[in-house]
């Protein structure tokens, strides 16, 4: 078991990647002025106190694995001549990442979470000591970790090289789509003991069983009896024909006679898709789905052994009957994604010498009849001249009419395009795999995965470039970084698609504008709370690492804040109120939480005011910043959302119905809606002033017992 290392000192941040609001709240305290000296009370053991929110001051200590000249824990020289060259070394090149975090512990009585805002704000201090804070702005395509910069948190970064170098490991150094060692390990445990391996069912008795099976399928029926009225309905049984194809399968699958091993898992294949075709409409089709994804998976695996143990040309035979299979044209119209996994089969063949030739000549098939053939357009071709074509030949593509849903073709597409380059990688054509990324420009699955490769060998400026140009040439920036983030190549690992690229490898860079470029985009175009931590995110990277004053910073969230009200003034003219788009909730698409927070932390009054009316009902951090410099407007704002005769005719609202009573409706509900308000107005302006507004409502109902009852608490 392999175990992890310890967050480095330079990027503790990490530790608190799970809570940005605690890392948030340690930079206030830290840049407040709560944090005493920190002294080094042991060898590597620094302690210093933090002063808390009220007069209490907290114990903090932070053990490193290293002192602040770098040494071992461990290691002490006792020749003096060879301490003094040692660290005289050690001061030019030691990476500031071998100070690791050993252990922190406060006195706080805070135990929510692991690390508390106390230690925050002393691992914040501690490191200004020992490593010193300085702007960081690289150029170079990687950062250097030796000029003398703090550098910046990982926490995108790491994950995704991570899972790189694991999916690597996988592709035998390279980085694929669809092959994997995985796939290998699969088609072992189809191999027959030796002297145990079974004679293979020859194909015309595979037929009958397959046939005879059919026929009493549809002679047998199983009734669906509905379990919320008394409606019914029959479907075939399939019972017998699934374990009838279970059992050919099984034995093929085991069978060393590869080639015709091959025609009778051909065969399995087009009897479960045909019976599919005639059971379309069916309630109990759903066994014959599995069945099929099943034998296509299990096919898949096992030319991984044809590939393995056949001679070139057997493997050659076998290979085509499977490419026959899938290029089926009611396989490839209905069953587009096995279509391509059985295609995909090919890909086993492209790492042995003498086999590769079949696995280029069945994945260009599949380009020139996915990719540069037509579909959808009548042949010019008669029907003569088709019948004369050879099918058993599969480099040539049928000239008849086919249909392709545009669904079915974009799965072919992109599926063949991944084969494609997996082909490539694996027979290590370089020129190959370069050309097909210069003839699919707009292809995202490739460009990810050439990004993928940049980010993979360290080439981190480049992937930003590569990943930038994409979201430039594309329409719509917000549906490209949607399409990413749903990818099979990174997945859960891109919240912002092609920004999440372009966030990574800032940090890699080492770049604090470019990262500060990512967050500002993040802050604009938020619509949901998940994304509100960038704002303190771009706060901490611009105060500590960008070296910002409090008032440069301001200044900055100052012109940030007029962006976002800009980008709402152009959400209101060209979105929908109401979207669920970029996830699955319903939300409005013109509030901005981000903006809020930033309105909020900043005190921006003004902007608070002009924001509020895309906000059904303003929370109450809103209500405090308009009421700074407005507070008659969030008195306003406060008591319109009274029940109506409240406080007599409403501030705020635009339009006021003729004829509409203005007395307050005798229900004790509307009277707790009235003391919910109140206690909003009491958070904003206090007890006093709320204590006289109670009192004026009282007073104009003077004989409502129930209303004093419920806004007693203010009086």
């Amino acid at each position: 078991m392999v175990v992890p290392q310890k967050p480095t000192l330079a990027q503790f941040e990490v530790m608190f990647e799970g809570t940005p609001l605690i890392l948030e709240r340690a930079t206030d305290y830290w840049e407040s002025g709560r944090v005493s000296s920190v002294q080094e009370i042991a060898p590597q053991l620094y302690h210093a106190q933090v002063s808390g929110s009220a007069d209490d001051c907290y114990d903090v200590d932070i053990r490193l694995s290293k002192d602040a000249r770098g040494e071992n824990a461990n290691e002490a020289n006792t020749d003096d001549q060879a301490t003094t060259s040692s660290n005289n070394d050690h001061e030019s090149t030691t990476d500031d990442n071998s100070i690791r975090i050993q252990s922190a512990a406060c006195t706080c009585p805070y135990q929510r979470t692991p690390y508390c805002k106390h230690i925050g704000a002393v691992l914040y201090e501690l490191r200004k000591q020992l490593i010193g804070a300085h702007g960081n702005h690289h150029n170079d395509d990687t950062a250097n970790a030796h000029d003398g910069v703090i550098a910046l948190p990982r926490t995108v970064l790491d994950p995704i090289q991570q899972h790189l170098d694991a999916r690597a490991e996988q592709g035998k150094g390279h980085l694929l789509f669809l092959w994997s060692t995985q796939l290998r390990e699969a088609a072992k445990t189809f191999c027959a003991q030796p002297n145990e391996e079974r004679p293979l069912i020859p194909l015309i008795d595979a037929q009958t069983m397959l046939s005879d099976t059919v026929r009493r399928s549809h002679e047998r029926f199983i009734i669906h009896i509905s379990k919320h009225s008394d409606a019914y309905s029959k479907s075939c049984d399939y019972t017998e024909f699934i374990k009838t194809v279970q059992a050919i399968a099984a034995n093929a699958l085991q069978s060393s006679d590869y080639a015709s091993a091959c025609g009778n898992l051909r065969l399995c294949i087009h009897e479960v898709h045909a019976l599919l075709l005639s059971s379309e409409n069916d309630d109990g089709s759903e066994p014959l789905l599995t069945l099929m994804d099943d034998l296509a998976m299990r096919v898949r695996c096992y030319m991984e052994n044809v590939a393995e143990f056949a001679d070139s040309s057997t493997a050659g035979k076998a290979l085509n009957t499977i490419a026959q299979a899938a290029n089926d044209k009611d396989m490839r119209q209905c069953e587009p994604l096995n279509s391509m996994l059985l295609i995909s089969s090919a890909l086993a063949f492209a790492q042995y010498d003498d086999k590769r030739i079949w696995a280029y000549d069945v994945i260009e098939n599949a380009i020139t009849r996915n990719l540069e053939y037509s579909f959808n357009e009548e042949s010019e071709e008669s029907d003569e001249d088709d019948e004369d074509e050879d099918n058993e030949d599969t480099s040539e593509v049928d000239d008849e009419t086919d249909f392709i849903s545009d669904e079915s073709l974009h799965v072919l597409q992109l599926f063949t395009l991944m084969s494609a380059y997996d082909l490539y990688a694996l027979s290590n054509d370089d020129a190959g795999r370069e050309q097909l990324l210069k003839d699919y420009p707009e292809s995202m699955a490739l460009t990810l995965m050439n990004a993928a490769n940049m980010i993979h060998e360290g080439r981190l400026r480049s992937a930003y470039m590569l990943a930038q140009g994409f979201l430039l040439s594309s329409r719509d920036m917000e549906d490209v970084d949607i399409d990413a983030r749903h990818n099979g190549l990174l997945p859960d690992l891109l919240p912002h698609g092609w920004h999440t690229i372009m966030e990574c490898c800032a940090e890699g860079l080492n770049d604090v504008g470019l990262l500060a470029n990512v967050y500002r985009y993040y802050i604009l175009s938020c619509n949901d709370r998940s994304d509100t931590h960038y704002v303190s995110k771009l706060r901490n990277l611009l105060r500590i690492y960008g070296g910002l004053s409090a008032e440069e910073w301001h200044d900055v969230a100052d012109g940030l804040a007029r962006d976002c009200a800009r980008n709402i003034i152009d959400r209101i003219k060209y979105q929908p109120e109401i979207t669920t788009k970029g996830g699955t909730q319903r939300h409005s698409s013109w509030r901005n939480p981000a903006y809020e927070k930033l309105i909020v932390d900043e005190r921006l009054s003004d902007a608070a005011l002009t924001y509020y009316v895309t906000v059904d009902y303003p929370p109450l951090p809103l209500l405090r910043t308009i009421a700074i410099e407005h507070p008659e407007s969030a008195k306003s704002i406060i008591l319109d959302a009274m029940p109506y005769g409240t406080m007599g005719m409403p501030v705020f609202r635009f339009t006021v119905e003729r004829g509409v009573d203005n007395t307050l409706t005798a229900h004790r509900a509307t009277y707790q809606q009235i003391a919910k308000q109140l206690r909003r107005f009491a958070a904003v302006f206090g007890d006093e002033e709320t204590r006289v507004l109670a009192h004026e409502i009282v007073e104009r109902y003077p004989n409502r017992t129930a209303l004093r009852e419920e806004l007693a608490f203010a009086l």
